[in-house]
């Protein structure tokens, strides 16, 4: 008879913590089978079950692991627990009603498991046969992983699964209800566009006339002629510090990025997981110096597990790893850079500079805390890391460009590139000055992986400054811009 330590609660680290440490193939990690001996309405007579968690819960509630319908009266909502104990696994008692049974014999308060013993709860109730499997099989990492990502999700989250939907639901209310003010907003930029496509137009018009009128009199008058050739070419170069777009310059300060590997500590534990093998989610960005001695990038590149609502539907492990970082844990990532001329340097999560004060969290009654980043005008990350160079930025600049004005994109869309020269993309401001903090664009064509990348103003022909940092794109044209003048 196992003698219990303290009194049995669930816990985060025994059902989700653990979930993920097997989901990432931990090694040395192992699993074991219960044989269902009797059908239920959720599994059929010598169906097998394997468990990658530390923790389940059997009975007759939504939130237990293994579940039986409410034809069995006698098994309780939440009747019994298996729960591991150092390299073992005990059965703990949990009904207050209902017996539970090991071997034929009445399992007061807890009972140490051994390969090949049945499990009955209540008398005359199911079935189930404990069985851990032998050798290299009894490994977790023997799975494969599509497969331990459904155990994940059957074991690890559904104990907090009502309270994970309705988290879901209040951040894409919350989502949405930026969208909409987002959507209106483009639509009045809709109809702006158009009265300055018809401003334009009439500007065109009166250039024609104007310049019909300067080539008379600059043929009535030669010496007007050489008075305007030389007051442009004494026209005096403008203040900041500028490169050319495509330059060596821009290549060598303009970065792609790729996760690495990915380093857990929970409950006192540190875990290392590869993003090669899969064992890690891995991603990749586009990120920049600057002169001033700051790489930036966009912080969801950084930080992917703040940003894991995807749509309607939550991306189950960026929602692990922020329920690791949100409930005592922590999670760094490893990453390396690679410039446009080969040239790399690694560096990890934690060294950069991020505002996290207006993101989301809540607490459901289990006690299981998350937290989403709501607001696309904090979507940005810098670190100091000594590198030669760095590009020039306009900080007042990034606030106040016009309506109209072209911008230029520098970076690697869709994972391409590493050790390759970036690719440019393009953007038009589609509203003047900031909106909630965002540069607004529209005729929009960077892509996902462009994201943390470079965005430049020409202030002249061939001259380029950095205003901005990619975000987000937003449906087919329209896209979202954090100015530069964030980076402190």
């Amino acid at each position: 008879m196992a003698q219990p330590t303290q009194q049995y609660k669930r816990s985060l680290s025994g059902s989700v913590g653990s979930g993920m440490k097997s989901v990432f193939g931990s090694s040395g990690r192992r699993y074991y089978v219960l044989e269902h001996r009797v059908s239920s309405a959720y599994h059929k007579a010598g169906e097998s079950q394997k468990i990658i968690v530390d923790q389940i819960e059997l009975g007759r509630d939504p939130s237990c692991q293994v579940r039986f319908d409410e034809s069995f009266q006698t098994v309780s909502r939440r009747h019994a627990a298996i729960v591991k104990d150092g390299d073992n696994w005990k059965l703990v008692q949990l009904s207050h009603t209902n017996s539970t049974y090991l071997n034929g014999h009445k399992v007061t308060n807890e009972w140490y498991l051994q390969n090949g013993d049945e499990i009955q709860l209540s008398t005359n109730g199911p079935k189930l046969g404990f069985i851990v499997p032998q050798g290299d099989k009894s490994l977790v990492k023997s799975i494969g992983l599509t497969d331990r990502l459904n155990l994940f999700r059957q074991q690890a989250l559904r104990p907090y699964k009502m309270a994970l939907t309705i988290l879901s639901c209040i951040f894409v209310i919350a989502v949405g209800l930026g969208a909409f003010f987002l959507t209106k907003a483009n639509q009045e930029n809709r109809r702006l566009d158009k009265l300055v496509a018809e401003q334009k137009a009439q500007m065109e018009r009166d250039k024609a006339q104007t310049d019909s009128v300067i080539v008379d009199l600059v043929k009535q008058n030669a010496q007007l002629k050489k008075d305007i050739r030389k007051i442009r070419n004494n026209k005096p170069a403008p203040p900041i510090k500028t490169v050319s777009i495509g330059s060596a310059e821009i290549d060598c300060n303009v970065y792609y990025i790729q996760t690495q590997s990915c380093t857990i500590t929970l409950d006192g534990e540190v875990t290392s997981l590869s993003c090669a093998s899969g064992e890690a989610p891995a991603w990749s960005g586009t990120g920049f110096m600057l002169d001033n001695g700051r790489f930036v990038t966009a912080r969801h590149v950084i930080e992917a597990w703040y940003y894991w609502l995807q749509g309607n539907e939550p991306d189950e492990k960026m929602l692990t790893l922020n329920a690791i970082v949100n409930n005592g844990g922590k999670v760094v990532y490893h990453f390396v850079a690679v410039n446009g001329k080969g040239e790399k340097f690694t560096f990890t999560s934690d060294q950069f500079s991020v505002y996290r004060g207006a993101d989301i969290t809540k607490e459901t009654d289990e006690g299981i805390v998350v937290s989403h980043a709501s607001e696309t005008r904090y979507d940005y990350a810098y670190a100091n890391i000594s590198r030669p160079g760095g590009l020039a930025f306009d900080k007042g600049m990034s606030e106040s460009l016009k309506r109209g004005v072209q911008l230029t994109v520098y970076g690697y869309p869709l994972g391409l590139g590493a050790g390759d020269k970036p690719l440019m993309g393009k953007a038009m401001v589609s509203a003047e000055g900031l909106m909630e903090g965002v540069i607004m664009t529209t005729d929009t064509d960077f892509e996902h992986g462009n994201s943390g990348g470079p965005v430049f103003y020409s202030p002249e022909e061939g001259k380029f400054v950095v205003v901005g940092i990619v975000s987000a794109v937003m449906g087919r044209q329209a896209g979202q811009v954090i100015p530069i003048s964030c980076i402190k």
